[in-house]
């Protein structure tokens, strides 16, 4: 069996292993079995890349922390999860820029964007809405994670629909789960605590390394070509 195929199983099992004790409130079981993730996407990452990105190291680790504060009750536990994974989007803008290219829109691109502004402004405010009251002395720091993950995700949209290649894709839908795990975890813990959310959060969370992995070892092939 490839070593690769070995990782991808492993993957599957632990994944489906945090997802079951989110579902069940198994909270000794998710201890064991939660940091082993970061870890074993950092192997599929090193075994299908040629250099090794010490950045890119940075994110995992950080991602890595930010599962790390979340099982454990030290104090003030939380503010760090939040500077986790606030540094982990910071670098990730780097990404953005390091990937620029000069934007070439059609007047259906321009279209489109503005409907993804218009209707992604509405939910983060209406997120923010029904969550900051309950932030309490955090609210500073959330109202900045938010509005980072806002610019990141519009950051994204923005360079997959100029450059439309499977590495900006990457990018996008791993920002794309970020968003849906993060708002599901703060829906939960500010608004109606509930199951589903926490499961959600659970599922998009490893969505998302996932995809920041693939981010990372695919190309930059073109998925549709430009118009003549």
């Amino acid at each position: 069996m490839k070593i690769r195929t070995l990782i991808q199983i492993l993957l599957l099992i632990t994944g489906g292993l945090c997802v079951l004790s989110t579902a069940m409130q198994w909270s000794e079981l998710e201890l064991y079995v939660k940091p082993t993730t970061v870890p074993l996407f950092f192997m599929l990452y090193w075994f299908n890349v040629k250099k090794v990105d010490g950045l890119f190291l940075i994110v995992l680790l950080l991602c890595f922390f930010g599962d790390i504060f979340l099982l454990t009750d030290i104090q003030n536990s939380f503010i760090y999860v939040l500077l986790s994974y606030t540094l982990c989007y910071l670098i990730l803008f780097y990404y953005l820029y390091k990937n620029y290219k000069p934007i070439d829109y059609n007047i259906t691109d321009i279209i489109y964007l503005a409907i993804f502004f218009v209707a992604w402004t509405f939910i983060v405010y209406e997120i923010y809405e029904v969550t900051e009251k309950e932030m309490g002395p955090i609210r500073p720091y959330g109202i900045g994670y938010i509005v980072i993950l806002y610019l990141l995700l519009i950051g994204a949209v923005i360079h997959y629909i100029n450059v439309r290649s499977s590495k900006s894709l990457w990018f996008l839908i791993a920002v794309l789960n970020f968003v849906i795990s993060d708002s599901c975890f703060a829906l939960n813990k500010f608004y109606v605590s509930s199951i589903h959310f926490e499961i959600i959060n659970s599922i998009y969370q490893l969505l998302a390394v996932f995809f920041l992995v693939q981010f990372k070892i695919s190309s930059a092939t073109p998925l549709k070509l430009k118009e003549l």
